[in-house]
């Protein structure tokens, strides 16, 4: 499956930045936080950066890190999650990367990724991380769980949209 060949990518780089759409919401800050912090988990010896303009309403999820510089940088993977497309993602201009990864749950608007995993039959981003952490060799934590599921909770709406399906509350009740 296309989660074995993001885990390869994962491993093959020491800088990793993930990003996804501007006008932060809490599927995006949970999904890009929570995968993040699973792979520094997984490979503490690797540079992760959540990047993109936060809120301090997401606080409790975590913090994004600011003031990089990516010209001291070399060898990077970027990583977009939930973004169907590529003039919606939160990232400075300058970044040069090597590969890319798109991880999204929206109808599919344009291929701007190598790599693209594109499920719309999933409740949100922070579904289909916890979905990439399980299928793969990533660890996870109870933090993680947690920064997941307040994700999943504000993509469906407290469960109410349709988006909301029995594989939804599998997901989360292997979380709980």
């Amino acid at each position: 499956m296309m989660y074995k060949k993001i885990f390869k990518a994962i491993k093959s780089y020491n800088n990793i930045v993930i990003a996804r759409h501007v006008g932060i919401d809490p599927d995006a800050m949970a999904s890009q936080v929570a995968l993040r912090d699973s792979i520094k988990l997984t490979f503490p010896e690797k540079n992760v950066y959540a990047v993109g303009s936060g809120s301090v309403r997401f606080n409790f999820m975590g913090k994004l890190d600011k003031g990089l510089d990516y010209s001291k940088m070399n060898n990077i993977l970027l990583i977009v999650l939930d973004t169907p497309d590529r003039k919606r993602v939160d990232i400075e201009e300058d970044i040069h990367y090597d590969c890319s990864i798109k991880i999204d749950h929206h109808p599919f608007i344009e291929k701007f990724c190598d790599i693209e995993v594109i499920d719309d039959n999933k409740s949100s981003a922070s579904e289909m991380v916890y979905d990439l952490i399980k299928d793969t060799k990533l660890e996870i934590n109870k933090d993680i769980c947690e920064v997941l599921f307040a994700g999943i909770v504000a993509d469906t709406n407290r469960f109410l949209f349709n988006n909301s399906k029995a594989e939804t509350f599998l997901t989360v009740s292997e979380m709980i």
